[in-house]
């Protein structure tokens, strides 16, 4: 036995470094030997895509200049679509996909409340579970890191696939981590990170007397740099060290060269990228390292922001490369790198497009709008290769760009908006000709929409659907401040309490100090949440459960009442958790739901558990639309089809999921309570 393990042992380390490879192995194997899945014919092929925050009424104002658009409600239907309470994209996604309610889904925002943690307070990431790989005392990997997908409930393309049809969900939110039951092909969407386990967090290397050291509100890094003749050095950071998560992030060295008004990046090993002033650079791999046998590869790209004696560089958030995720992006798990092969580099992040940065100014509007597109024209091939390539009797994509077109560019079309500036306006359009982003975006979704009609057959069916639509977000409200005014929250050192929290701190550090929880009976979390302190939920909870319908019959009456800066009502009603959702989730649930009016949202402080000075702060962002808070009765998303709905059609999210299963003769996904909508079918 002994000579056995001898000769055994030296091989055991590869073969734990190699498990988490073997998924992959699997699907080339399997396409290698030429036995793929055997897919039954369909009797037609369903296509149905996602634009993720099409509004209603400016669809219907830029109608006319949308002709594949119009040629659909003209010929097929064109309603609006009830979203969820709340309005936000992973619930109303959630809910798209499944056809359940919140309550049984159990996604009610971008975070949650862990109870079974130590400090039950402590936000956690709402849509997926992470864990760290754990490593053996040499560094062997004994355990890859894995992913929880916290989205309960069963997609509509598993019933399909089960009867045995080829399924393709492309860029789907709440997927991750992939993960098929039967065949197809899945790229995962909403809820898969950057490299650096963020949705989305870039990089800001300056050098100058404004320069900073630090980690911004939404998750930025700020490194400042110190040229000299010509050169400067820096840390690039990456993901949290698998190791020991106390020793902080993975970094690589990164080398600046600056002449005259351009510049080059040294990343290891890799080629130098030059950069010129407001072009962004190629994407570029980038290989962070934790000891000799785990291995993280990215990609990111660069813009050189300014030249001069203090230049600044943009870096991309870090997305996760293609052909080597540590945690699988799609199924089977080669096929990201085989779209990247196909269509080009694409981005693999849940949040692909740098919102953050242009919400604390570091890109400029012409700057993240070209981000934006180039983000869409990617995903935009890869919707077309598929329709082209794939044999899939079930198309299923979401798109993202008309939403955060939508959340940055809304002030530029509302002129009573904090942030509404002509010049803005008119600098834009100097840089890029364009006069109405908004619109623009909804023309590319018009563009896309044509080339996939004339890919379908006389038999086939689109579906069209936005999960929810817009508002101007002109003031922030700050819960926490006013649950601190009524008295219903405390805090415990005034200093701390107050003072501006951030995205690093929130998820990897997980502060809640500053607020005396032993006299706290509510608090806000997240986009318009607030939850009571219970006694035995919480870990200091001092709500007695009779006590709890009062204190909330009393929160809901002030709040309705509260009037914001322009003298209205900031809210237009406060839900009771209990009362909108149902299901086995419903211990997760907020026991009320924020929903604010037109002009309003909840600040982002509030989001974070913070608890400024100020109650209600203008919001001079450029995020200047939103719906994550405001009322679901005024947030309708759209419906479009090319077939006709029957007269007294009232389409809702929950519906999408057995409309679909029905279009192929499966059952409606379990556990689903929507009801299919009314196609009036004559093919």
């Amino acid at each position: 036995m002994r000579a056995l393990l001898r000769v055994l042992w030296p091989g055991v380390p590869l073969g734990i470094l190699l498990l988490p490879m073997a998924a992959m192995w699997l699907d080339v194997a399997r396409a290698t030997a030429g036995r793929e899945y055997a897919y039954e014919p369909a009797p037609r092929r369903v296509v149905v895509l996602g634009f993720d925050g099409v509004d209603p009424n400016l669809l219907e104002e830029y109608m006319e200049r949308l002709p594949a658009l119009q040629s659909l409600a003209r010929e097929g239907a064109f309603l609006r679509c009830r979203t969820t309470n709340p309005p936000e994209s992973p619930v109303a996604w959630a809910t798209f996909a499944t056809g359940q309610d919140p309550g049984e889904h159990g996604i009610f925002d971008f975070v949650r409340r862990d109870l079974a943690a130590k400090d039950t307070y402590r936000p956690e990431n709402g849509l997926v579970q992470r864990l760290p790989p754990v490593l053996g005392p040499l560094g062997f990997p004994v355990r890859p890191p894995r992913a929880e997908n916290l989205r309960g409930g069963e997609p509509f393309w598993e019933p399909v696939a089960r009867l045995g049809h080829k399924v393709s969900v492309l860029r789907m939110p709440l997927t991750f981590p992939a993960s098929l039951e039967r065949g197809g092909e899945l790229l995962c969407g909403l809820g898969v990170p950057d490299l650096r386990a963020t949705q989305g967090s870039y990089t800001l290397f300056a050098a100058g007397r404004d320069a900073r050291e630090e980690y911004t509100e939404f998750g930025g890094r700020h490194t400042k740099i110190y040229p000299r003749d010509g050169m400067a050095s820096a840390q690039l950071e990456g993901p949290p060290d698998p190791r020991d998560p106390r020793r902080g992030r993975l970094t690589v060295p990164v080398r600046f060269t600056f002449t005259g008004g351009s510049a080059a990046v040294l990343l290891d090993d890799e080629p130098a990228v030059s950069l010129e002033p407001g072009l962004y650079s190629r994407w570029t791999p980038v290989t962070f390292r934790a000891g000799p046998f785990v291995v993280l590869r990215g990609m990111v790209r660069f813009l050189l922001l300014r030249g001069g004696e203090d230049p600044a560089i943009y870096a991309s958030p870090i997305q996760i490369a293609p052909h080597a995720p540590p945690i699988p992006i799609s199924a089977p798990s080669s096929f990201a790198g085989e779209m990247a092969d196909a269509i080009g580099f694409f981005k693999t992040a849940g949040w692909p497009e740098d919102t953050f940065a242009a919400n604390e100014g570091v890109l400029d509007d012409a700057q993240v709008f070209e981000d934006i597109r180039d983000t869409y024209r990617a995903d935009e091939r890869l919707c077309l290769d598929r329709l082209d390539r794939s044999d899939a009797a079930l198309l299923a994509m979401v798109f993202t760009a008309q939403d955060r077109v939508g959340h940055l560019f809304y002030r530029f079309r509302d002129t009573r908006h904090p942030a509404h500036d002509p010049n803005a306006i008119a600098d834009f359009y100097e840089r890029t000709g364009i006069e109405d982003p908004i619109f623009e975006s909804y023309r590319w979704m018009n563009d896309t929409v044509a080339e996939v009609v004339r890919r379908l057959g006389p038999r086939d069916i689109l579906l069209i659907v936005s999960d929810h639509g817009f508002h101007s977000f002109r003031y922030g409200m700050n819960i926490n401040t006013w649950l601190a005014q009524e008295g219903y929250l405390t805090l415990a050192d005034e200093a701390q309490g107050r003072r501006q929290r951030d995205l690093d701190e929130l998820f990897r550090r997980g502060v809640t100090s500053g607020i005396d929880w032993s006299r706290t009976r509510a608090y806000a979390l997240g986009l318009g949440q607030i939850y009571l302190n219970l006694e035995g939920r919480e870990r200091d909870g001092i709500v007695k459960a009779e006590e709890k319908d009062a204190l909330l019959e009393e929160i809901t009456r002030k709040l309705i009442a509260l009037k914001g800066p322009d003298d209205t009502h900031a809210l237009r009603d406060v839900y009771r958790g209990d009362a909108i959702w149902s299901g086995s989730r419903m211990a997760e649930a907020p026991e009320l739901q924020c929903a604010f009016a037109e002009g309003y949202r909840v600040s982002w402080q509030t989001a974070l558990l913070g608890v400024p000075p100020a109650l209600f702060e203008p919001n001079k962002r450029p995020w200047s639309g939103d719906h994550c808070s405001n009322d679901q009765r005024e947030t309708p998303g759209i419906f479009l089809s090319n077939v006709p709905l029957g007269p007294d059609a009232d389409p809702g999210l929950e519906q999408i999921a057995p409309t679909v299963t029905w279009l192929f003769g499966a059952d409606a996904p379990r556990g689903a309570t929507g009801k299919r909508l009314p196609l009036l079918l004559d093919r």
